[in-house]
């Protein structure tokens, strides 16, 4: 077992309430749902599909239900009368309901759908419910489920047996101010269980198991496996697309003896597609190996998403691009390497990331982009306990001549830098061609584009002094999506359009002005037709 499972095991099988705060990677999902379903096949008469609930799991994303849900067949193949199930946002609802007919008695749910059923589904049975499940509780709260959850606590309490109470599981890898609250909703008398790893002088584990009261800190230091390895580049900002190109193809050669597996975060959905695209389309002429290449965002269906869940989750190498919905969580097996393209703006988001990979004792690698304008970032994980290492971009970008022709080969030896600079502007004219080459691709450019400097301009205020929309070079900027033309240029049209509006909107106030000075000064609102006009005296003269 893990350091996790070991400390919170015992207490959830005595019956307690138990809030969990632990790193990710640590075997956190086998922590209560080992638990769960011990409880459950023991309870005598064997119970029925018929029951109904008997315990609901829930969880912020549908990657993560799936997930859970996988383990959870695992654990009940022994005992066949525990039926599990699942229902999440963007899944077939009728399917659902029909399920949920049969009878479902361990259920994994997103909030959302989770509250819809209930209060439309009347087959679905809460009175015998045992267990409540708050898995990455932080994540909860982050993506505004605070009041759904609130909402599915008061309906369980109001449904269940008269004089029963559920025992409930809270976990989150981080304790924040919201965190606190809804264990204070959730949890009856709760046992606080905060598991770290340290390592002592000769360099072996040491567990400690803090049990007390809920404290929120301010400044919280955050812990990672001691099997990563965290590397940051600084990159300016208009060879960005070409060392990230570089960097993917250097880790996925195919003389190297390990495959990799990757996952590259992106600031916004428009990004993952560009880039995908893009790298489809032009980087696999220049792999010796064959890339794998897979997408994964919210604005994909359920059903895209759930195929390439599965299909990454198979894969032996490949390179997973997406945004932050697979940040929390998700178990992506053997993934060696973390490239954080986009900075994340908390530190948690951070760890979240490089969290998965190293996980449950293997080795892991991550890497994190940086522009010169945002090196003090690194100030800001240092204070949190965070201290990757440099890497510095020429030594990616020669990998692009290792991998070319044997002539580049020869140039390298004879003057590396030169060598070097042409194989960088080779393949970024191969990118910006391929942009140029179909409208479609240009506006797929200019989407994200717009889109990464809207993300930009999303950072807490308290990181305004590194990240600020002020401090990019626009032009370069467009550079890094393969794009030649200067953003002005390119948005002239989005402006006019905005003067136009502008202009017709003063029209609008103006006219509306109008109206109103010739409304307060007439002398009876409710009179129709204008005003009839005084007719002048004439001037009398004297004699």
């Amino acid at each position: 077992m893990t350091s996790i499972q070991k400390c919170v095991i015992p207490s959830l099988l005595e019956g307690k309430d138990v809030f969990v705060k632990s790193k990710t990677g640590t075997g956190k999902t086998l922590t209560y749902a080992v638990p769960v379903i011990n409880s459950i096949q023991n309870i005598k008469p064997k119970i029925n599909r018929g029951d109904g609930m008997y315990a609901v799991i829930l969880v912020p994303t549908r990657e993560l239900a799936i997930q859970s849900f996988d383990v959870l067949q695992k654990l009940v193949k022994p005992f066949q009368w525990v039926v599990p199930g699942i229902v999440t946002g963007g899944a077939n609802r009728k399917a659902e309901k029909a399920r949920l007919r049969k009878g479902v008695n361990v259920l994994v749910a997103t909030p959302g759908r989770l509250l819809d059923h209930i209060e439309k589904t009347k087959s679905l049975e809460l009175k015998r419910l045992r267990w409540i499940v708050l898995d990455e509780a932080d994540r909860l709260l982050d993506l505004g489920f605070e009041k759904d959850v609130c909402s599915i606590l008061t309906a369980i309490n109001t449904a269940l047996f008269p004089g029963v109470r559920c025992q409930t599981v809270l976990l989150s890898a981080t304790l924040t101010e919201g965190v606190q609250r809804l264990a204070g909703v959730s949890l009856h008398e709760p046992l606080f269980i905060d598991v770290t790893v340290t390592l002592d002088e000769k360099g072996t584990k040491l567990v400690a198991d803090v049990q007390g009261e809920l404290q929120v800190s301010n400044e919280e230091s955050y812990s990672t496996p001691q099997q990563l390895k965290q590397f940051f580049v600084v990159v300016p900002s208009k060879l960005r697309l070409v060392t990230l190109a570089a960097f993917l193809l250097w880790k996925n050669k195919a003389k190297e003896t390990s495959a990799a597996k990757m996952i590259v975060f992106l600031s916004s959905r428009d990004s993952v597609d560009f880039h995908c695209d893009l790298f489809k389309e032009c980087i696999l002429s220049f792999s010796e190996s064959q890339l794998a290449l897979f997408k994964l965002h919210g604005n994909m269906s359920q059903q895209e998403r759930t195929a390439v869940f599965k299909n990454f989750s198979q894969a032996k190498n490949g390179i997973l691009l997406c945004t932050d919905v697979a940040a929390r969580g998700l178990d992506l097996p053997h993934v060696n390497w973390i490239v954080q393209y986009n900075t994340p703006g908390n530190p948690a988001d951070y760890v979240h990331r490089v969290g998965r990979t190293a996980r449950i004792g293997l080795e892991g690698n991550a890497l994190l982009f940086l522009t010169p304008a945002e090196v003090a970032y690194l100030q800001t994980l240092k204070q949190h306990g965070i201290r990757p290492e440099e890497l510095l971009v020429e030594d990616v970008l020669k990998t692009l001549v290792v991998s070319a022709d044997n002539k580049a080969r020869k140039k390298l030896k004879n003057d590396p830098d030169q060598s070097t600079q042409e194989s960088a502007t080779n393949l970024q004219k191969s990118f910006e061609e391929h942009v140029l080459s179909n409208e479609q691709h240009l506006i797929a450019a200019k989407t994200a584009y717009q889109s990464f400097v809207r993300a930009y301009a999303t950072y807490p205020s308290h990181l305004k002094r590194i990240f600020h929309v002020k401090t990019l070079h626009l032009g370069h900027v467009a550079k890094s999506f393969a794009l030649r033309e200067a953003p002005k240029e390119m948005f002239q049209d989005t402006k006019l359009q905005k003067t136009k509006k502008r202009k017709r909107d003063g029209d609008i106030m103006k006219k509306s002005a109008k109206r109103k000075v010739i409304t307060e000064h007439s002398s009876e609102p409710t009179m129709r037709g204008p005003m009839p006009k005084k007719r002048k005296k004439k001037k009398t003269q004297c004699k």
